[in-house]
Formats: structure tokens, C-alpha cells, sequence
């Protein structure tokens, strides 16, 4: 007897072809990053492209390549992760501050040491102590919004919202009163930008990004039953409270982690994580975190290898955070629909 499959809803062998297409999509941008980087600029330059220089330029753009996929990858699960423990399609793990404490966290460091400080100019020094100290900073927050097991989600987004103005407010005045040249330093560390991607530091942020990510895709089913509702988990045998605390966690390590490694891509997570709802139609996380984190890493590589092409006349954050805002008013507004 044959199965039947509910109108509009895409079946496994549609999947694999929709895998397949990313596959496809995501190798197209790698080249098209490539010969941005190599023959477009050679020839933008006047310059011969031998095969030295093409191995050259290729070998310092193969870390580039590893920071933007896991950084999409972890940004994708997290947000997925995120939006189905706050029951919301339209929030973002960045909304609880960590952009705002890796800016203060940096403009802290120069500000009483300097920019010439072994603890700022050392590429391994600054990233474990920026990303612990949005894990410290987080865990704290959770501790003091979320004790005794109350799962105040919304309490938690307003305090990291008041939280990230009032860090972000001090660092303001803290670099307009440092000297020029610190100024400079804080600016250009805390620039999110994939070409200032500290590439010393991606063999250590790498493979902890994607441990990150696989330690939830290995928690898919506790996601699936989480999403329908807190009241429908308990009564299926999940820990809810345990199970929200425990994920806030784990997203706060990969959102500390990335932040500190490429910068705060606030809308990237929300944009591949609703796209791949759209496309793949299902509720299984298995396949939502395969997904989300291929449209996020295409999105990265494909919007810097378009900049790159463009010599940086339109940088790739401008255009993530308009495409972003957009696609966010627009599932407000289709939410606001249903009620």
C-alpha cells in the first residue's frame, strides 16, 4: 500500500535533490570566492597570475573558506536551536547582548592596557578571553533571570536588550576618550568583516564551533518534541526546564565562539533557519540543522565571493542585515496575521 504524502509537503527524494542543489550552489561559490580572489584581481590589477601566486593566494583564502562555513554553520544551529526553545520564528540568540560584551570586552582591554598589550595583540590570547568572558557574562544572566527553574524567556530577551545599551553606551565613551590610534585598533578588531576574519585563530575556533553544532544535531528528536509546545514535552517525558537551561548553554558557547571569531552576524541565523523552514517544510531538526547551516554557510561564501567581485563596494553585513530586517518585519507581520 502506498504511502501518501500531504499536499505541500516535500517528500525524502525532494529533500535529497534540494541537498543536492546546495551541494552544487555551495561548490559554485567556493570557485567563484577563488577567482575573486586570484584571476578577478589580477587582471583588476594588470598583474600575471602564475601558478606560485595562484597557489599563494589560494592557500591564505582556503582559512577564509573554514571560518565563514563553520561560522555558518554554528549561527544556523544555534538560532534554530534558539527560536525552538523560545517558541518564536523571529528571534536571534544576538538578541541577549553577545555583540554588545565582545565590543566592550575589546574596547576594555585597550582602554587600561593598550593596543600594544600582550593580552590584545596576541591573536589566541584575545580570542579565549573574549569568548569567555560572553560565556561568563551569559551565565550569569542566566543565572540571575532564570533561577529556581522559572523558564522566563521573555524576561531573559528584555534584560540582554537593556544589558547590550547600557555595555555598548560605556564602550562608546570609552573609545571617544582613548587616543587615536587605540581607537583605531578597537574599530578595526571589532569590524565584522569576513576579510579581518583572524585566520590564526580558525583551527581553534573551527573544530569548537562544529562540535557545538553536532553536539545539538545529536539532540534533534528532544528538539522536535520541544517544539511542540512546553506543556505537550513535559507530558511526553522531556525535562523542559532542565532541557531550555541546558540549550541556553550550548547556545551561548557557539554564539560566544563565533562572535569572538567573525563578529556578530545578527540576522544571518534568523534568514537560513526561516528559508530552510520554507523550503524543506518539516519539523525534524535533522534535517532543519543539515539545512540552516548549508544556506548559512552559502549565504556567507556566495555574499563575500558578490563583494569581492565588487571590491567591497557593497560589504556583505549591509546586505545580510537589509535582507534580514526585511524578512523579519515580514514574518511579524505574517505572525500578526494568524492572531
Amino acid at each position: 500500500m502506498r504511502k501518501r504524502v500531504r499536499a505541500g509537503v516535500p517528500s525524502k527524494k525532494t529533500h535529497a535533490v534540494i541537498f543536492g542543489a546546495l551541494a552544487v550552489l555551495l561548490l559554485a561559490a567556493v570557485t567563484v570566492y577563488i577567482y575573486s580572489r586570484t584571476f578577478a584581481k589580477s587582471e583588476r590589477l594588470g598583474l600575471p597570475m602564475t601558478r606560485d601566486a595562484f597557489t599563494s593566494i589560494t592557500g591564505r583564502a582556503v582559512p577564509h573558506l573554514i571560518g565563514m562555513a563553520a561560522s555558518g554553520i554554528v549561527i544556523a544551529s544555534v538560532s534554530l536551536a534558539f527560536q525552538t526553545v523560545t517558541e518564536s520564528r523571529i528571534l536571534t540568540p544576538s538578541m541577549i547582548g553577545f555583540d554588545s560584551v565582545f565590543v566592550g570586552t575589546q574596547t576594555l582591554i585597550v582602554f587600561f592596557l593598550g593596543s600594544a598589550a600582550k593580552i590584545f595583540a596576541n591573536a589566541y590570547l584575545n580570542y579565549l578571553i573574549s569568548a569567555g568572558v560572553m560565556i561568563v557574562v551569559s551565565m550569569l544572566m542566566y543565572g540571575a533571570v532564570l533561577r529556581k527553574n522559572k523558564n522566563n524567556i521573555v524576561f531573559l530577551l528584555m534584560f540582554g536588550l537593556i544589558l547590550s545599551g547600557i555595555i555598548r553606551s560605556g564602550a562608546s565613551y570609552l573609545q571617544v576618550i582613548m587616543n587615536a590610534n587605540d581607537f583605531y585598533q578597537v574599530r578595526a578588531a571589532t569590524a565584522v568583516t569576513v576579510n579581518n576574519m583572524n585566520t590564526d585563530i580558525i583551527y581553534l575556533a573551527a573544530p569548537l564551533m562544529l562540535a557545538v553544532s553536532l553536539a545539538m544535531f545529536l539532540r534533534a528528536r528532544t528538539y522536535d518534541v520541544m517544539s511542540l509546545g512546553a506543556a505537550n514535552a513535559k507530558s511526553l517525558g522531556v525535562r523542559y526546564e532542565r532541557e531550555v537551561n541546558f540549550n541556553l548553554i550550548i547556545i551561548s558557547l557557539g554564539m560566544s565562539i563565533s562572535t569572538a571569531l567573525i563578529g556578530s552576524l545578527t540576522f544571518l541565523g534568523l534568514l537560513a533557519v526561516n528559508i530552510s523552514r520554507e523550503i524543506f517544510k518539516t519539523y525534524k531538526h535533522s534535517t532543519l540543522f543539515f539545512a540552516s547551516g548549508a544556506v548559512a554557510a552559502l549565504a556567507l561564501i556566495a555574499g563575500q565571493a558578490i563583494t569581492e567581485l565588487l571590491q567591497g563596494a557593497i560589504p556583505l553585513t549591509v546586505v545580510i542585515d537589509l535582507a534580514g530586517c526585511s524578512y523579519m518585519f515580514y514574518l511579524i507581520l505574517k505572525e500578526n496575521k494568524k492572531v
